[in-house]
């Protein structure tokens, strides 16, 4: 019994893990597809998961997305997160410094998490929000907490990327290029993204350090009409280095403790 019951919590994870950004409407057999897990326990799975409301079902379009259950528990994840709570006072000064927008971001395995966001009313907003996602390989935020990780989880990181035939084309041949241009933001201190990811975005970001290691970006997004390269390495860059240090700092980070990958 206790066996039975393990699986089916496993394969319900498997079910909701299939739901990402890219993938957020999706049929029961594209489900079945991604979580590998038998037909007909999928159906049973599935009709189980929408009467809990963790997922909702479109009949006209026969796709399942997720529900305001999964929504709630990932609230209740963010609020109870130590760096956002610490952050913000962080973000809401450099924010009203810039007059910018100010962002942090949490790795989630090939993917960076919006999990604290200071706007500035009438700017650049991109429909962003808590909890929205970005690629980890072609963003200043994704290239600013990767540069920093330790070998063993970079190896394991660039392998997920490699699974996206999107990514490929950016990262090189086995990550070569991804891995040359990490290698210049740990000496710079801070990422910068020039409309790699979407046409007319320019963003600056640094890493955030805790006890743990690296585990958040602290991100400004601007328009190339608006800011040039050159303005936000000499202006901006700094700046959010010296910010990023304090948070850092103020989570427990020590720099001797840095573990990054050569």
């Amino acid at each position: 019994m206790k066996s039975d019951l393990n699986s089916s919590v496993s394969r319900s994870l498997l079910i909701l893990e299939c739901f990402s950004a890219r993938h957020s409407h999706q049929t029961a057999s594209e489900i079945q597809k991604l979580s590998k897990v038998p037909r007909s326990t999928v159906f049973r799975l599935l009709a189980t998961l929408t009467g809990l409301n963790y997922l909702k079902y479109d009949a006209e379009t026969k796709k399942y997305f997720l529900g305001p259950k999964v929504l709630s528990l990932g609230f209740t994840v963010l609020h109870n997160q130590e760096g956002r709570e610490i952050a913000r006072p962080y973000l809401q000064r450099l924010s009203q410094e810039f007059n910018r927008s100010v962002s942090l971001l949490m790795l989630d395995k090939d993917e960076m998490v919006f999990i604290e966001r200071i706007r500035v009313p009438g700017l650049m907003d991109l429909n962003i929000g808590i909890g929205s996602r970005i690629p980890v390989y072609n963003t200043a935020a994704g290239k600013a907490v990767l540069a920093h990780l330790s070998k063993e989880k970079l190896r394991e990181t660039l392998g997920q990327i490699k699974k996206d035939s999107r990514a490929v084309q950016h990262i090189g041949k086995n990550g070569l290029r991804l891995l040359n241009r990490l290698a210049d933001v740990r000496k710079q201190g801070y990422a910068l993204n020039d409309q790699e990811s979407r046409k007319g975005i320019r963003a600056l970001a640094v890493p955030i350090f805790s006890t743990d290691g690296v585990l958040y970006a602290m991100h400004m997004v601007t328009s190339p009409e608006d800011i040039s390269i050159e303005v936000l390495r000499r202006k901006y860059a700094p700046r959010l280095i010296e910010v990023g240090r304090e948070i850092s700092k103020t989570l427990g980070y020590r720099d001797e403790e840095r573990n990054i990958a050569n």
